[in-house]
């Protein structure tokens, strides 16, 4: 089937949707319960109407939709050639915040690149949540994250999860470390741009942020022997320092070959 045929005149803006199963060629496949309302009624697509799929391999397809009734079916017309992910995995590793403020840097940070998020019990977190809380949350911020790996043509959701506070993080997982802090026992802390200048495409990097008041001597005394980094000359809000870190790694990484010497 040619593809060109469902070629839409606004291809970059095309809704997109993710699927855990292997999309194949030639086989119709069934839109997520969960997107189908967006597809009926936010979107109003009919039969004929073309969509994005990212399927568990994380590879792109343009979908033709064939039915829009109860459940939604397609057809895949073509695999889409694309790159959208960070040629590093960033993990950001931070404390809840207070209001809104947390779900916006979700938000933001999923559409700059972030590949995961931990959230972390601060010492001086202000926000405290039990177990069905924490639950409800979560709920809420996945689907954050979702809806916005969809708007900005993401091949990937990002994971996100509650961990135990700073102290007892298990860091061995990740290939670099940073530590979003000036300065340890008076040391110049480094940029990114030099934190990151032996990272190699394809590794996992995590970078932990504090809370608004900061990290506790215990918390600084555990994080020291990490890579302490600084984000630029001005102090930053809690909720923009994470997303200030991914547009310095994609500049970093995405903006030449190989990362600054």
């Amino acid at each position: 089937m040619d593809g060109s045929a469902y070629w839409p005149r606004r291809y970059s803006t095309m809704q997109r949707y993710f699927t855990k199963d292997v999309i194949e060629k030639g086989k119709a496949i069934e839109l997520p319960e969960s997107d189908v309302h967006h597809v009926r009624n936010v979107m109003r697509f009919k039969p004929g109407d073309t969509v994005h799929m990212v399927d568990a391999s994380k590879q792109t397809h343009l979908c033709k939709l064939l039915t829009v009734e109860e459940s939604v079916s397609l057809m895949p017309v073509e695999l889409i050639e694309e790159s959208p992910e960070l040629p590093v995995d960033v993990t950001v590793l931070c404390p809840l915040l207070k209001g809104e403020k947390f779900e916006w840097m979700l938000q933001k940070a999923t559409e700059l690149g972030a590949h995961a998020f931990q959230i972390y019990a601060a010492d001086r977190s202000i926000v405290k949540l039990d177990d069905k809380k924490r639950r409800k949350r979560l709920e809420r911020f996945e689907k954050i994250i979702k809806e916005a790996s969809e708007q900005s043509r993401r091949q990937i959701i990002p994971e996100i999860g509650f961990e135990v506070g700073a102290i007892q993080l298990d860091f061995k997982q990740f290939d670099h470390v940073f530590f979003a802090f000036e300065g340890n026992a008076g040391e110049r802390a480094a940029s990114l741009a030099e934190a990151a200048s032996g990272t190699a495409a394809g590794e996992h990097i995590a970078i932990i942020f504090g809370p608004e008041g900061g990290f506790s001597e215990r918390e600084i005394e555990r994080l020291s022997h990490f890579h302490s980094v600084h984000l630029g000359p001005r102090i930053l809000r809690a909720e923009t320092a994470p997303l200030y870190a991914l547009s310095a790694i994609s500049t970093i990484f995405e903006a030449s070959s190989a990362p600054l010497k």
